[in-house]
């Protein structure tokens, strides 16, 4: 699995930013929108690792994704807004569009090792 995550193009004067990522092995979903903000179609994916900026994900790579797409990990009723960032073969690197609270990510490491997955 490569470490890049979340890496985005900075604009010009403009630092970028990196993150501290966990290893968590967890089944989450890919929601795409459709028009008037409705769901449109649900992929499986599983999350690789995650930061509060950004997450790699294992996905299909003969699946086409937009740019922009929300994030549900199971366990968890948040929709996290996504665009994505770096994609080859099955790697999906998303950005996240608002840092994740880091309440949110400690129940979610919490929760991968209290499932005994770390």
């Amino acid at each position: 699995m490569s470490m890049v995550m979340h890496l985005a193009e900075a604009k010009p004067g403009q630092l970028t930013a990196s993150y501290k990522h966990y290893y968590i092995e967890r089944p989450c979903r890919i929601l795409v929108v459709g028009q008037h903000l409705k769901t449109k179609t649900k992929y499986q994916c599983l999350l690789r690792h995650i930061s509060i900026g950004g997450a790699m994900v294992d996905f299909n790579a003969h699946i086409l994704l937009p740019a922009h797409f929300f994030l549900q990990i199971d366990g968890f009723q948040e929709e996290i807004g996504c665009s994505q960032v770096h994609r080859h073969n099955s790697e999906l690197g998303v950005r996240f569009n608002m840092q994740l609270a880091p309440e949110f990510l400690s129940r979610l490491i919490r929760m991968n090792f209290t499932s005994g997955l770390i």
